[in-house]
């Protein structure tokens, strides 16, 4: 199995296990530092049905809830902060613009962002959301060959954003190129992915983490070296990678102490506090260690 960025056939297998499926290897390529899985059978299926919300999720994510519906409604309570993060992130660039959100989901970050932009619109294959994007006067397109930029009267983007999407597309070059062919000229891409070179993974080596971490719907997973390359790759001038610490101090320490996640909501109260908060994903992102990437290309 050829590295998908470098074409190199040399490759080691990564600590840790799939958590859904503990029969898929984790692989690193040996030149370019590429991680991948060595099975890549999610078809769209999967995510038309919402198969990423499904029990199993939350039993391999390691949450416990009563029943589904309470999951879930306590998972869009904690992604509704990481989309405010995200929006402040992006305020600067997106205020009176034009914007697509590629795998856009519940439409969490275009219902925040819309008060903001010009346009705000989506592409999701997920069958269920339609009602969301119609509730808020949001364009919904289930396809990205759908985005006819002559019918809705713009010569493109000035913004297209893609959050922990990436990771999940079996030919993220392709989908690239056709996502900057819908950017105007001077047009921005910010991509968001979760990092390869996790503290937890590369420093800590934290054990339940590299068997938690892992899943099946994450077909590649990138480093800053890597999220570049394939900026690169795709014929896009790469701006930035920067290296974002979401989750806390607490989360950090509770994973070492027991081996599990979400100890923010442990031990947040009593440790985790703006100041040491910023120190820490200073110190990480010197290292190339946090937990997420965020990456801005645009067109050469």
């Amino acid at each position: 199995m050829k590295c998908y960025l470098c074409n190199s056939e040399k490759k080691i297998q990564r600590e840790g296990k799939v958590r859904d499926n503990k029969d898929i290897k984790i692989l690193e390529c040996c030149d370019c530092g590429l991680v991948f899985l060595d099975s890549q059978d999610i078809d769209d299926g999967f995510y038309k049905n919402n198969s990423m919300l499904n029990q199993d999720f939350f039993k391999f994510a390691k949450r416990e809830f009563k029943n589904l519906k309470d999951a879930i409604k306590v998972f869009q309570i904690d992604n509704s902060l990481t989309i405010k993060s995200r929006l402040k992130f992006c305020l600067n660039s997106i205020v009176g613009k034009d914007i697509l959100d590629f795998g856009s989901g519940h439409a969490g970050f275009l219902i925040q962002a819309k008060p903001f932009v010009r346009s705000a619109s989506g592409v999701e294959i997920e069958q269920q959301v339609e009602e969301i994007y119609k509730n808020n006067n949001i364009n919904l397109y289930r396809n990205l060959d759908d985005v006819d930029l002559k019918l809705i009267g713009i010569e493109g983007y000035d913004v297209i954003t893609a959050f922990h999407v990436v990771e999940h597309l079996k030919d993220p070059i392709g989908i690239l190129k056709k996502l900057s062919s819908k950017l105007k000229d001077n047009g921005k891409m910010i991509v968001e992915v979760p990092n390869a070179n996790d503290a937890l993974l590369t420093i800590y080596k934290n054990k339940a983490f590299s068997e938690f971490t892992y899943w099946s719907p994450h077909i590649f997973l990138y480093s800053p070296h890597t999220l570049k390359k394939l900026g690169e790759k795709a014929g896009l001038r790469v701006e930035f990678v920067k290296c974002v610490q979401r989750y806390p101090l607490s989360n950090t320490l509770y994973w070492l102490a027991n081996g599990l996640p979400a100890g923010q909501k442990h031990w947040g109260n009593f440790i985790d506090n703006p100041i040491l908060q910023n120190a820490y994903e200073q110190t990480l992102a010197s290292l190339g260690a946090t937990d997420t990437l965020i990456a801005q290309f645009s067109k050469i």
